[in-house]
């Protein structure tokens, strides 16, 4: 008998053991994954910037690619001159909202900003971006929907020439393309923001339907406290009241949620980008 509930009590053991190996093992399936992240402007990853918090302390290779130079967007609260000036210091701020992010260092393209829609970037662009895949091999790409958030042609632009070299189908590694986007149930229960920017924002940006965005990513408060350290590093672009009304305007009413869609949509909700 003494024999016997040994022999149980080793079996309940080993099943305890795989309990724990499994949950560690869940815990960590997305490690080996890479996610990339591509935006025209130092300031567009906050769109979606607590997820990739999320996923770089999940073990996910995360990548940020940035566009654009940064070199036309002089402000005034700055005083920081239009070109190379500028985008120094656009690089040096991206750099800090990657390390705020805990993930890879930012990946530069240098086109010029605000010259993303002239033929010659377009072709160009498209290059890069099919370079870019084949040399990193992302399982999932986010970036602008059609809409390019609140209308910026260059926003539009990224979105567009990434949704054309992904459908061409010659990247199988990557398996979604997801479009970042916002309710209308969000902006309608956003805050009355107290700067311009945030005005604008709040009037300009174009929602999405809600029964579209079925990529439904949750995320942790640490999360969404490195996303606003993000975009506090954007110094040259915006105020910090500008930057709090922005923040607000895309995160403080979602539920810790970050809402995605498919490039192609897709059906029921998915919890992971990888799903």
């Amino acid at each position: 008998m003494k024999k016997l509930i040994l022999f149980f009590t080793a079996l309940l053991t080993i099943a305890s053991c795989n309990s724990k190996k499994q949950d560690k093992t869940e815990a960590t399936s997305n490690t080996k994954k890479t996610l990339m992240a591509i935006f025209p402007h130092s300031d567009d990853e906050t769109v979606v910037s607590p997820i990739l918090s999320k996923y770089a302390k999940e073990g996910v290779d995360v990548y940020f690619v940035l566009v654009t130079d940064g070199s036309m967007g002089a402000t005034s609260h700055a005083n920081i001159p239009a070109g190379d000036s500028l985008t120094a210091v656009r690089k040096i701020e991206a750099t800090g909202t990657t390390e705020a992010l805990g993930i890879h260092p930012p990946i530069f393209l240098d086109y010029l900003d605000g010259n993303l829609n002239s033929w010659e970037d377009l072709y160009s662009l498209d290059d890069q971006i099919d370079s870019l895949f084949k040399a990193y091999q992302p399982d999932v790409v986010i970036t602008w929907g059609p809409d390019g958030g609140y209308g910026h042609p260059d926003h539009r632009a990224v979105s567009n020439i990434i949704t054309e070299v992904y459908q061409k189908g010659e990247h199988d590694y990557i398996k979604r393309l997801l479009y970042s986007g916002i309710t209308q149930e969000a902006i309608d229960l956003a805050h009355d923001p107290q700067s311009n920017d945030g005005k604008y924002f709040k009037a300009n940006f174009h929602p999405t339907q809600k029964s579209l965005l079925n990529y439904r990513i949750k995320y942790s408060q640490e999360d969404y406290t490195n996303g606003l350290n993000a975009l506090y590093c954007c110094k040259s672009q915006f105020t910090r009241e500008a930057m709090n009304d922005l923040y607000r305007l895309l995160h403080d009413n979602t539920d810790h949620t970050i809402y995605l869609r498919e490039w192609n949509g897709s059906d029921g909700i998915k919890t992971c980008v990888f799903d």
